[in-house]
């Protein structure tokens, strides 16, 4: 798959173009921030250098008591202060963080079918939520700091100007110099954090497998090898963990030094000042403890600037995804038809999967009329599901084309397809929820009686009879309280809710015994007249009932009729049928 080129830019720039749409929020932010820095820093050092130099020498009680009160409202609007910093900081991140995962989730609706067939759902799951969530860590947490850290080290820097321009200097050098410094250790820690997330999302890939395939592994008896997969990867993930710890102590050591350097160097310059007589011993510990101050804020600014390169490879796999190239079937306006009849027709198609150089369907070529049952057989390998896929738009085809009601599919508005569409598959695809909340997604508009028909057509009037509370009955989690055959028969509700004009059943009578197969297949012969249906299934006692047969083989029609008429042929569908009736007889005189 191809990959559109995007320019690379700076971790911090990134995380600002995050930010520019909530400017508003953030310019809010980051005057509350520096009304703080003067209440908690600016005033009382400022105060101490009154202090010294006006208060004590002139015994001057009343301005005493006024620094005692102006030192008390100051932290009193300082803790004010800090709560509205909180609440705008949080909101800025949860704002950013809800838009980018959104973002992100809607670019996987509009990514190619293969991609994913490509892609570990496990670091799919951590590029749509962890990722971002690294981004939300940061901006709830130290965002604030990081910005009250760069306003202090300018608003401070300011009054060391104003009390000798020397100090404001000395200062400012270190500060880039040990800003440098740090930075060209932090390429380490964020090197080292790309790996341990890359770790991180094998171990929630591992973790998600396990968990979903927990009765195999039981049934298997491999609960300890799955217990050392895990450990396994854990304990790859404890070793990158630890190089970034490593990396990221290196970075700390480069920051822990600055105050000390700084606050000598400004020590110096202020005793040789003071015995010029350019600054007063007030300024000199005012100029001292703006130093400290504006030391603690370089080191608080360069240890969350390291968090800024900590999300960096986060960004990283979020930018990857959103570079992945799009489906153009899924993003175009396409055409619709204002009604559809249900007239389906397969033309020379031609189509192998994207990943593979053989063709699957080789000039496939047959037609469903409207309202009526075509079934679909053939051998293993023979293209039949692949027809579903190319019906709904999941692949682009080599050559030929496919039409609905004359529409080629390639021209069609992907929505208007798929709803005109009812589809039934094998491999059932259930949600943690009630039985309605399974059957709306085929109808969000559908009735409670109409629910309830539907499940009496699909086999499932006695099960829904059996709940205490009817259709708002959990099913667990993808449907674990349900057994395999009422897993289908839920999902051909869902599809007889919908009742969309074209309904296809792929294999979805697998788990079926034969009575309840025969029941539902009496429900569908009453939409017969109303629906085009096609019906898939290596079971040749599901197709009896079919308008017409179509026999694939190699990829394309090799015959084509009603059951009878394919028997006296004595072609492929005879050979199947015959095989299948053999493998009942030996396993009935078998049992």
């Amino acid at each position: 798959m191809m990959q559109k080129n995007t320019k690379k830019i700076g971790d911090g720039k990134r995380v600002i173009n995050f930010l520019k749409p909530h400017k508003k929020w953030v310019f809010a932010d980051s005057f509350v921030i520096a009304l703080s820095q003067v209440c908690a820093a600016l005033i009382p050092t400022l105060g101490t250098g009154w202090l010294i130099d006006h208060i004590i020498p002139n015994h001057d009680n009343a301005l005493l008591w006024g620094l005692m009160w102006l030192l008390v409202i100051a932290a009193i609007l300082d803790l004010i202060l800090m709560v509205i910093d909180e609440y705008f900081c949080h909101h800025i991140a949860k704002s950013v963080t809800n838009w980018q995962k959104l973002r992100l989730f809607k670019h996987l609706q509009i990514l190619p079918y293969s991609y994913f067939h490509q892609s570990k759902s496990g670091e799919l799951l951590a590029r749509v939520s962890d990722d971002p969530d690294t981004l939300h860590n940061f901006l709830a947490w130290e965002g604030s700091t990081f910005m009250a850290s760069v306003q202090g080290v300018f608003i401070y820097s300011i009054v060391l100007l104003w009390i000798n321009p020397y100090l404001m200097i000395t200062s400012v050098v270190l500060g880039v110099l040990f800003y440098w410094t740090s930075n060209k250790v932090g390429a380490r820690t964020r090197i080292a954090s790309a790996k341990a997330r890359t770790e991180a999302s094998r171990y929630l890939e591992r973790l998600r497998e396990s968990v979903t395939g927990i009765q195999l592994s039981r049934i298997l008896g491999a609960t300890d090898y799955e217990i050392q997969s895990v450990a396994d990867i854990r304990k790859s993930f404890m070793k990158e963990s630890i190089i970034e710890l490593k990396a990221r102590m290196q970075s700390i050591v480069v920051i822990g030094s600055y105050n000390g350097f700084a606050l000598a160097a400004v020590y110096f310059i202020s005793v040789l000042l003071i015995s010029n007589d350019q600054i007063t011993t007030g300024q000199m510990y005012t100029a001292g403890g703006l130093v400290t101050i504006a030391a603690n804020e370089i080191q608080r600014m360069l240890r969350n600037w390291l968090s800024v390169r900590r999300t960096g490879p986060a960004l990283d796999r979020s930018e990857k995804l959103l570079a992945e190239e799009v489906s153009e079937f899924e993003v175009q306006e396409g055409e619709k038809l204002n009604s559809v009849n249900g007239l389906i027709e397969f033309k020379e198609v031609k189509f192998a999967y994207p990943t593979k150089e053989e063709f699957v369907l080789n000039g496939l070529s047959f037609h469903v009329k409207p309202g009526e049952a075509v079934a679909v057989v053939g051998p293993s390998g023979a293209g039949k599901s692949t027809i579903v896929d190319l019906l709904l738009g999941f692949y682009p085809l080599n050559n030929g084309t496919i039409e609905v009601d004359g529409l080629p599919i390639e021209k069609a508005n992907a929505k208007w397809i798929r709803d005109a569409i009812s589809f039934v598959s094998q491999d059932v695809q259930l949600r943690n929820g009630s039985l309605a909340d399974n059957i709306r997604i085929g109808n969000e508009m559908v009735t409670d009686d109409e629910m309830i028909q539907a499940l009496k057509d699909s086999g499932l009037s006695d099960y829904l009879n059996s709940l205490p509370e009817g259709l708002e009955s959990s099913i667990g989690e993808r449907g674990a309280l349900l057994s395999g055959g009422q897993k289908q028969r839920l999902s051909l509700a869902r599809a007889l809710v919908k009742n969309s004009t074209i309904l296809i059943l792929d294999e979805a009578s697998s788990a079926l015994d034969p009575i309840t197969e025969l029941q539902i297949n009496e429900a569908i012969q009453k939409r017969k007249s109303k629906q085009s249906v096609i019906v898939i299934s290596h079971r040749l006692s599901t197709v009896l009932t079919a308008d017409r047969i179509v026999v694939l083989e190699n990829g394309k029609v090799v015959e084509e009729g009603t059951h009878h008429s394919l028997l006296e042929k004595d072609g492929v569908y005879s050979r199947l049928f015959k095989r299948e009736a053999e493998t009942g007889e030996n396993v009935i005189s078998v049992s």
